[in-house]
């Protein structure tokens, strides 16, 4: 076994979870499985409880800074396991021919971080961004408050004003897509909490695919959202492929095998 000494600082976090329908019983739980694990540190945020492990991105100083940083929503801050999962394919895909795509933008805060972390200007790819940017009563996705601010689109745009690379399209995937999407895909994380688009942007965006192109797949493994699992499922077997369920809850795909 290792000595002490040479071990990483032990590391925790915990924040909010979702779907708890006894908040009290949760923070009963989880003191007392701390208790029971102790003195290892425990992480517990976005629906995942995890300890006796290395949490590397929380030795980063740059996740550091982002659960920190009061400007930005603890709901947000709460999914930085997930956010290190998409930086480190986004790197990697910085390799592989194509541009980039963000299919449910909300404020931008996932794709503001990855363009921090990965000098993603250097590459001289293109960033594209689609969201409906409002919210309208009969649409059947989640109602997320984000959308009903009125200045959402034009507060995105200032965000991402000084990068010529970000391309915002406003409006309904796939109906955006049909107008504007890049000839070939290096990268896309989709993220839009409903199947239907999901369906459609899948099926044009994995013919453009490049070869070792990544999708990362924000609700694959929520079973509140099985939905899109299984309509996502079929078009990918259709190409020899599967997307492999993480247990951030995202899922991910890599275009190494199949058909072109």
């Amino acid at each position: 076994m290792t000595s002490r000494d040479e071990r990483l600082t032990m590391l925790g976090m915990k924040g909010p979870v979702f779907s708890v329908t006894d908040p009290e019983k949760y923070r009963k739980g989880l003191k007392l499985l701390e208790e029971a694990i102790a003195p290892l540190a425990i992480f517990a945020s976005d629906n995942l409880i995890t300890w006796n492990r290395n949490l590397s991105f929380l030795h980063d100083n740059f996740y550091h800074e982002f659960i920190n940083d009061k400007n930005i929503d603890q709901k947000n801050r709460a999914i930085v396991w997930r956010l290190y999962i998409l930086v480190y394919f986004a790197q990697i895909a910085l390799k592989v021919e194509g541009d980039f795509m963000e299919l449910g933008v909300l404020e931008g805060i996932t794709v503001e971080q990855v363009l921090k972390k990965i000098n993603f200007e250097e590459s001289e790819k293109n960033y594209y961004l689609y969201d409906l940017f409002d919210w309208k009563d009969d649409y059947e996705h989640d109602p997320h408050r984000e959308l009903k601010d009125k200045n959402l689109y034009s507060k995105v745009k200032n965000k991402f004003k000084n990068y010529e690379c970000v391309k915002i399209i406003k409006g309904k995937v796939p109906d955006t897509l049909l107008k504007e999407i890049p000839d070939k895909i290096a990268f896309a994380h989709i993220d839009m909490n409903h199947p239907d688009p999901e369906e459609g942007a899948l099926k044009m965006i994995l013919p453009r695919l490049s070869n070792s192109g990544i999708i990362v797949f924000d609700d694959y493994g929520w079973w509140s959202y099985s939905a899109q699992k299984k309509v996502l499922d079929p078009i990918v077997s259709d190409y020899g492929l599967s997307i492999l369920e993480l247990p951030t809850g995202q899922g991910l795909l890599i275009k190494n095998h199949g058909k072109s």
